[in-house]
């Protein structure tokens, strides 16, 4: 094997590497504010990250990144009000209303990390927290 060789093979290791690096800490962040348990969330986050790992070998795309995380946070999560109603919604538009209502990502971020326009993201909140609002109102 030449250098050149073991370059190429290493290539995609490389780049989940990095992708690793640049999102652990937001992976984190949002696990921890759903599960209020700092153990779990490290849990859900390696659990999310070795899943991709296994199941790709490359670098998914961060909609995908923060749609497992919170598929994964709502599998442990304590069965609540919230929780359920969240449930009742498809993964990008609950982890959508997640960054950007519980975590306060502005909404270009968040539109950006879900590989959606602002404009088309912006509706998708609205209708959401309406939603939300509804079914949570005693």
């Amino acid at each position: 094997m030449t250098a050149t060789h073991d370059e190429a093979a290493d290539a995609p290791l490389v780049a989940f590497e990095r992708f690793v690096r640049m999102h652990h800490v937001t992976v984190f962040r949002l696990a921890s504010c759903l599960l209020g348990d700092p153990a779990g969330a490290e849990e859900v986050t390696e659990e999310v990250f070795v899943g991709l790992w296994h199941g790709q070998r490359r670098p998914p795309s961060t909609a995908d990144l923060f749609v497992r995380t919170v598929d994964h946070c709502l599998d442990k999560a304590a069965p609540t009000a919230l929780f359920t109603a969240l449930r009742r919604f498809g993964g990008p538009e609950r982890t959508g209303w997640l960054l950007a209502d519980v975590l306060h990502f502005p909404a270009a971020r968040t539109a950006e990390l879900l590989e959606r326009s602002e404009t088309e993201f912006t509706p998708r909140l609205e209708a959401t927290r309406l939603a939300l609002t509804h079914w949570l109102a005693p």
